[in-house]
């Protein structure tokens, strides 16, 4: 029987409802226990959980019985936390960002490389079949070099959809005001950064502008100014380049395409672990070098998956990097992806949602981001395959 690793969630606000119920697919991680300011947040997780609610961080940090905490804190608090549960000894996983500024998110993968701590960022889909399934594709050449890519992480009129009818299994709202404060290229950008990053390598210069477009998103609600749109041109370390889009304005678009010297490879969603992939080639016709209609749906790799439904937009197992940091631990080895990977990605997603918009200039960048194009400074080793896909 395998060693259960016990894990603990902190924060039980809107999206901790898809971490438990994508939790009872993996027997092998136990939820010891949960936490949150808002007392009665953290005892309807308990109760729906039977795990243990701490009263508050203390609680959960005296629990020695704890290897993993998911940190699903407010993106504003993702740096004081991990910080704290680094500091305690805590392997973290964090949903994304790592933090709202590159110094911080910096400081804390150097504070788990000091400590000797697993470290790793939403999104995990990275892992999924369809990424995965992609990453073969593109590494076995089959439409060619890949030279051009290009991404829309576009999610529709989500000012004046219904939000307040966005109301998960546990009766937790959509936190409509967190959102737009935090910024839908914060949230959307790791999506396809992650998959490209560790496909083509790091981002060694990018050039990015953000807009806010609708200042009025709540009735009667005056919000501080915050991009909701980034369009971004970005250099990867072998040479691809890539237009990556996010916005919340533009009608919904989530395709991701590749472009290679013989044809295209395009993912219908890359947010969804059941996402179609589709493979087109070029073909010529007398005097015309065109692509072909429809193409090949590939056949994703690993099998059919069975994934817990939740009320969302999209089907993905939220825990499946937490299960990889648990075998990892057990297994004394690196999980995939870890800290310097989680900063970079930080980097980058914040350099293309502030831009150039006033509103980057406390962004913890050096020298601001007035000026463009932009040289990361973050870097990673490079990322590998999974072993079932390789």
């Amino acid at each position: 029987m395998t060693e259960r690793t016990p894990i603990a969630i902190l924060g039980c606000g809107y999206v901790a409802n898809m971490y438990r119920l994508t939790l009872a697919g993996h027997p092998e991680l136990e939820l010891a226990g949960v936490c949150d300011r808002e007392r009665s947040r953290a005892e309807t997780m308990a109760r729906l959980t039977g795990a243990r609610a701490y009263p508050d961080l203390d609680a959960l940090l005296a629990d020695a019985r704890v290897k993993i905490v998911l940190n699903l804190t407010n993106p504003s608090e993702h740096h004081a936390t991990t910080k704290a549960l680094l500091e305690a000894g805590r392997h973290v996983y964090t949903e994304k960002p790592l933090a709202m500024r590159l110094d911080h998110a910096r400081d804390l993968a150097a504070l788990a490389r000091e400590k000797g701590l697993h470290l790793v960022s939403a999104p995990c889909t990275l892992l999924n079949p369809v990424a995965q399934t992609l990453w073969k594709a593109v590494r076995a050449e089959e439409v060619g070099r890949i030279r051009l890519v290009h991404a829309a992480m576009e999610d529709g009129m989500v000012p004046r959809a219904p939000v307040h009818r966005w109301v998960n299994e546990a009766g937790m709202a959509w936190p409509a005001i967190d959102e737009y404060r935090t910024g839908c290229t914060v949230e959307h950008a790791g999506y396809v950064l992650t998959w490209l990053c560790a496909m083509f390598g790091p981002v060694i210069r990018l050039t990015a502008h953000a807009e806010e477009l609708m200042p009025d998103k709540i009735d009667g609600l005056a919000l501080e100014p915050v991009p909701d749109l980034s369009v971004a041109t970005l250099r990867f370390e072998n040479g691809v380049v890539a237009r990556m889009t996010n916005g919340i304005y533009a009608a919904h678009d989530h395709a991701l395409t590749l472009f290679g010297d013989a044809g295209t490879l395009t993912v219908e969603d890359p947010r969804s672990d059941t996402s179609d992939i589709r493979r087109r080639r070029y073909r010529t016709l007398r005097r015309r070098r065109f692509l072909e209609p429809w193409g090949r749906k590939l056949t994703r790799l690993g099998g059919r998956e069975t994934i817990a439904a939740y009320r969302g937009s999209q089907t993905r197992d939220f825990c499946r990097a937490i299960a990889d940091m648990g075998a990892a631990i057990r297994e004394g080895r690196a999980p995939a992806t870890g800290a310097d990977f989680a900063a970079h990605i930080t980097e980058v997603t914040l350099a293309c949602h502030f831009g150039t918009h006033p509103s980057g200039r406390d962004a913890g960048f050096d020298g601001g981001l007035e000026s463009m194009p932009y040289t990361p400074v973050t870097r990673f080793a490079p990322i590998e395959p999974r072993p079932w896909a390789a």
